[in-house]
């Protein structure tokens, strides 16, 4: 049971309406960020291309709208695996990476046995655990609860994902885990009575070699694993309605970027350029509650303020808002959504 081979880069540009993604260099950890301060903020500050995976043989739009997919709607049964909540960000890349609001993001992956739901050849027509969607919230962000997927012959183990925007659209590609992950992950029950994967990454067709861009990174939760990704996408629907835009506040956001340094030291830097002076406030939040504010005066001109991110503020998607105040109390804001990098070694 193998997929097709995957997208070339050259296919993926030129996918139409199949869409084109691109990804934060800075949210997989690929060692990118260990390059050095100036490759690190130009690398976060960017979106680049990401490869587009094939869709494989065995989707199935179930129109299943929910978070939790370990279930059968027919029977209410679980399927039998570690827990893992999925979290991934859709951001429009042509739109200063601002979270996409309303896309249909889908998920699906195999059992702890190999097996997917709704397949003739593997038994289980009719039913539907372990697929689902959601539409992303004004943060871009969706979540899923589900399990750590199994593995089958031929391939590493991956999940798949499929992202529809409300403008028509459509990408779809694969996230894969470390050979450790799954080495670690594959040696408790349910999964321990089938060893480990045949294939390691390396050995994949699909993985290939830019497959490490697509790896998640699980982190310990409670009994399980919670990992996240954020993708962005070439055009889509973004929620830059979020944005207060008081013309009398005569300013342009530049960019807002979250970025980790070779010393290991984290900060949001936003870049904005106001025509008179005005003061910034930056605030970091997650959940709505702070994580950090600054609150600076800028004159005139292309200014650059940032904003500290302290060592016990976790990796993952996090909300910057911008308010700028003129001198005579006029507001305007920015709202973007940012991935904290993990903390570095000091």
């Amino acid at each position: 049971m193998t997929d097709s081979p995957s997208l070339t880069r050259r296919q993926a540009l030129g996918a139409g309406a199949s869409g084109v993604a691109l990804l934060f260099a800075g949210v997989s950890r690929t060692g990118v960020l260990d390059l050095g301060p100036d490759v690190a903020q130009a690398a976060s500050a960017t979106c680049v291309m990401t490869p587009a995976k094939t869709e494989g043989p065995y989707f199935v739009d179930e129109k299943l709208n929910r978070s939790d997919i370990r279930t059968d709607t027919a029977t209410g049964a679980a399927q039998a695996g570690t827990p893992l909540t999925l979290t991934m960000f859709v951001f429009d890349a042509g739109a200063d990476c601002a979270p996409v609001q309303g896309a249909q993001v889908d998920i699906w992956h195999a059992n702890a046995d190999g097996r997917y739901s709704d397949i003739a050849q593997n038994g289980t027509a009719g039913q539907d655990w372990l697929r689902g969607f959601q539409r992303t919230d004004a943060d871009g962000k969706v979540v899923f609860t589900t399990i750590y997927p199994g593995w089958y012959t031929g391939r590493a183990v991956h999940i798949h994902f499929k992202v529809r925007t409300t403008d028509g659209l459509e990408f779809t590609s694969q996230l894969f885990f470390t050979d450790a992950m799954n080495g670690e992950a594959f040696a408790r029950a349910p999964y321990a009575s089938r060893g480990e994967p045949d294939v390691s990454d390396a050995r994949d067709g699909i993985y290939g070699t830019d497959g490490g861009s697509l790896l998640l990174a699980p982190v310990a939760d409670g009994g399980g694993y919670a990992a996240d990704f954020s993708v962005g996408l070439s055009g889509g629907s973004s929620s830059t309605g979020d944005d207060t835009q008081d013309t009398a506040v005569d300013a342009t956001l530049t960019s807002v970027t979250a970025l980790r340094t070779a010393s290991g030291t984290r900060r949001v830097r936003v870049r904005v350029r106001p025509t008179e002076a005005v003061t910034a406030r930056v605030r970091l939040s997650r959940d709505g509650r702070t994580l950090a504010v600054r609150t600076v005066a800028l004159q005139p001109g292309a200014r650059t303020v940032r904003l500290p991110i302290g060592r016990r503020i976790k990796a993952g998607g996090a909300r910057v808002t911008l308010t700028l105040t003129d001198a005579a109390a006029n507001k305007r804001a920015y709202r973007r959504t940012v991935h904290v990098p993990a903390a570095g070694s000091s």
